[in-house]
C-alpha cells in the first residue's frame, strides 16, 4: 500500500512540476513572477518532504559506517554506486535544497546512518532561491559542519566548493546565480576547520570562468563525464 501511493504522489509531484516551470516561465512574461514562485516554492517543499520521509525508511536497512554524500540536485544527480562501486556509499541529495533545508534533516540524511565519512556540497540553490549573501552561505555551512562535529566527532567531512555556472547556455535555469558569489563563499569555504576542502572551479572553468560546456548538462547540473572528473578527485579522501 505504501508503495502504490508513493508513486501516486510521484506521479502527482511530476505533473506540479511541469505546471510550475510553465507558470514560472509564463510569470517572468506577464509579470506575475511572485505568484510562479510561490508555486515553485511550494513544489520543493513538498518534494523535500517526500524525501525526507524516503530516507527515514531507506535508513532502516542501511549499513552503518559508510560514506555519505549530502546536497542538493548535483549530489542527488550522482550515480555514486556505479562510480564507487567497492564502496558502501548512500546518496542523500534533495534537488532545490539549501543550507536551510539541510539544517534541518541532519538526521534523516547523516545521523541515523552513522556514516565514517561525509561527502557535503550544498550552497548554489542559496543564490537563486533564498537571495541571500556569500558571507550568509559560508556561516550557514560552517554551522551545518559544527552540527555534525558536535553529535559524531569521528566523522570525516569532505567539503566541496560550489561549482561555477555557466549563463551563456540556459539562462533560465542557472537564473541569478553568478559566478562572483560562488568563488566568495567558496573562498570563505576554505577558512572553515576540521575539513577536508576541495575546490573544483579550476578543474571545470574554462577561460572566462564559466563551467565548461563539456561537464554540464545547461549550465547548473553536471553530466557523466563531469561527474566522472569529480570522482578522481574525491576518491583519494574515500579510499
Amino acid at each position: 500500500m505504501f508503495w502504490e501511493w508513493f508513486i501516486i504522489i510521484c506521479s502527482s509531484l511530476i505533473i506540479i512540476a511541469l505546471f510550475t516551470f510553465l507558470a514560472y516561465k509564463e510569470g517572468k512574461i506577464k509579470g506575475i513572477k511572485k505568484g510562479a514562485d510561490d508555486l515553485l516554492a511550494l513544489f520543493l517543499k513538498s518534494g523535500y518532504e517526500l524525501k525526507v520521509l524516503s530516507f527515514q525508511i531507506q535508513n532502516r536497512h542501511a549499513k552503518k559506517g559508510g560514506i555519505v554524500f549530502v546536497g542538493d540536485s548535483i549530489t542527488q544527480d550522482f550515480p555514486i554506486h556505479d562510480f564507487f562501486p567497492d564502496l558502501t556509499v548512500y546518496n542523500r541529495g534533495i534537488g532545490g535544497d539549501t543550507t536551510e533545508g539541510l539544517k534541518n534533516r541532519l538526521e534523516e540524511s547523516i545521523f541515523a546512518l552513522e556514516p565514517q565519512k561525509v561527502v557535503l556540497m550544498i550552497g548554489t540553490n542559496d543564490l537563486a532561491l533564498l537571495k541571500t549573501t556569500p558571507e550568509k552561505i559560508a556561516q550557514n555551512i560552517h554551522d551545518i559542519v559544527k552540527l555534525i562535529h558536535e553529535k559524531s566527532p569521528n566523522i570525516r567531512i569532505i567539503l566541496e566548493g560550489i561549482y561555477p555556472v555557466n549563463t551563456t547556455l540556459d539562462p533560465f535555469s542557472v537564473s541569478t546565480r553568478n559566478n562572483e558569489d560562488i568563488r566568495k563563499v567558496n573562498q570563505l569555504l576554505k577558512n572553515i576547520p576540521q575539513i577536508d576542502f576541495i575546490d573544483l572551479d579550476h578543474d571545470f572553468s574554462d577561460s572566462l570562468g564559466n563551467l565548461k560546456k563539456e561537464y554540464t548538462v545547461e549550465g547548473l547540473h553536471i553530466n557523466a563525464l563531469g561527474y566522472e572528473l569529480i570522482v578522481t578527485k574525491l576518491l583519494p579522501f574515500l579510499k
